[in-house]
C-alpha cells in the first residue's frame, strides 16, 4: 500500500464531520440494511468492509484506516462508523481498499467516454503517461418467471477496460492484442518485440500492464535523451 499515514485524530475528524454532515445532506444519507434486501446478488465490489485510504476533493487531505466498501451500482464509497453506514460521493477524488494480497486503487476525473463522465470512479491498473483503467458497473434487472406474478430483482456485474493515452479514453478488451497495438502504433515494432520476448498473451490484465509499462519507459527514455 502507498505509504500515506494520517494521524488518528484526522481519521476521527473525518468520521465525526462526515456523520454530522451526511445525516443532514442529501448527498450523503444513512444506509440501512433494508436498502437492497429485495434484490439478489450484491451491489458491492467486495461485500466486506476493509480499512483503506480516502483523499478528499476539497483540500487533498488524506485519511487512513477508514472502514469502507465500494458500491458499484451507485458508484459511491460507503464507510462504517459505530455500526452505521454513510456515503461519500463528490467529496472525494480517490480511495484505496486493500483486500488480502490485492490493492484496489480508484480515482475519478478522467475524460468522459461512452455513458461515463469525469465523476465516475475507475480502478487504476497502470498509472503512467498512459493509463489502464477499469470501470466496474452493476445493473439491476428484473425477471418474472413463467406464470408467476412476482418479479425477481438481481444485480448483474459488468467490467470495462479503458486505455487513456493523449487525453483520449479508448475502450479495450483484455485479450485484444490487435486493439492495444493499434493504440501504441507509434512504437508498434518495439511492442511486437516485447510481446514475443515476454511471451505476453493478454489473457490477463497483467500482460496489458506490462506492455504499457514498457511503452511508457521507452517513451520517457527517448524524451530524456532529447
Amino acid at each position: 500500500m502507498k505509504k500515506i499515514i494520517a494521524p488518528l485524530l484526522g481519521i476521527m475528524c473525518l468520521a465525526t464531520v462526515a456523520q454530522a454532515q451526511f445525516m443532514q445532506d442529501v448527498n450523503g444519507r444513512v444506509v440501512t440494511e433494508m436498502t437492497y434486501t429485495d434484490v439478489e446478488g450484491s451491489p458491492y465490489l467486495i461485500e466486506e468492509f476493509n480499512k483503506g485510504i480516502v483523499t478528499m476533493a476539497k483540500d487533498n487531505q488524506v485519511y487512513d484506516g477508514v472502514p469502507m466498501r465500494y458500491d458499484a451500482y451507485k458508484d459511491e464509497l460507503e464507510y462504517e462508523k459505530e455500526g452505521k453506514h454513510y456515503r461519500l460521493g463528490p467529496e472525494i477524488i480517490s480511495f484505496s481498499i486493500p483486500t488480502g494480497d490485492a490493492l484496489y486503487e480508484f480515482q475519478r476525473g478522467f475524460p468522459a467516454v461512452d455513458d461515463l463522465t469525469e465523476n465516475n470512479f475507475y480502478q487504476v491498473l497502470h498509472d503512467g503517461n498512459t493509463k489502464l483503467l477499469k470501470h466496474y458497473g452493476k445493473r439491476m434487472r428484473e425477471e418474472k418467471a413463467y406464470n408467476s406474478a412476482t418479479a425477481t430483482k438481481r444485480f448483474d456485474g459488468t467490467e470495462q477496460l479503458y486505455v487513456l493515452k493523449g487525453g483520449r479514453m479508448s475502450p479495450i478488451k483484455k485479450n485484444d492484442r490487435k486493439g492495444l497495438l493499434s493504440l501504441l502504433r507509434d512504437e508498434k515494432n518495439l511492442m511486437n518485440y516485447i510481446i514475443k520476448e515476454e511471451q505476453l498473451n493478454f489473457k490477463t490484465e497483467g500482460d496489458m500492464v506490462k506492455l504499457l509499462e514498457e511503452y511508457d519507459a521507452y517513451k520517457a527514455g527517448r524524451k530524456g535523451k532529447n
